[in-house]
């Protein structure tokens, strides 16, 4: 995989996570028998994707589900007052979590 074509492929997807998404999902319709969009030879299913997403192959409706709006993003809750307060020796006074039982260790 060409690392330039990466570059030209965040121009379109900027979000590397969406990029990975868009580019997994382009690979398994190629090798379910899609048709490649490039005319492009000697070049393996997933780097054709890659290939594809940089060239601008596919318009705006096609992308969108990897596109991730600002206004979509909302803040996580602040956290609540129930955290437990700490001892003098740093410890809390929270239950841990129980111990698993030995017929759950893996071996």
């Amino acid at each position: 995989m060409d690392p330039l074509v990466v570059f030209d492929c965040e121009k379109v997807l900027p979000n590397r996570f969406a990029l990975v998404l868009a580019a997994a999902a382009r690979t398994r319709a190629l090798n379910r028998g899609a048709e490649p969009r490039l005319d492009v030879q000697g070049l393996n299913a997933s780097d054709l994707a890659l290939q594809e997403i940089a060239r601008g192959a596919f318009n705006k409706d096609e992308l969108a589900p990897f596109l991730f709006a600002s206004t979509a993003l909302t803040r996580l809750p602040a956290p609540s007052s129930t955290t437990p307060e700490l001892r003098g020796d740093g410890c809390s006074d929270a239950a841990a979590a129980p111990a698993a039982s030995s017929r759950e260790a893996a071996h």
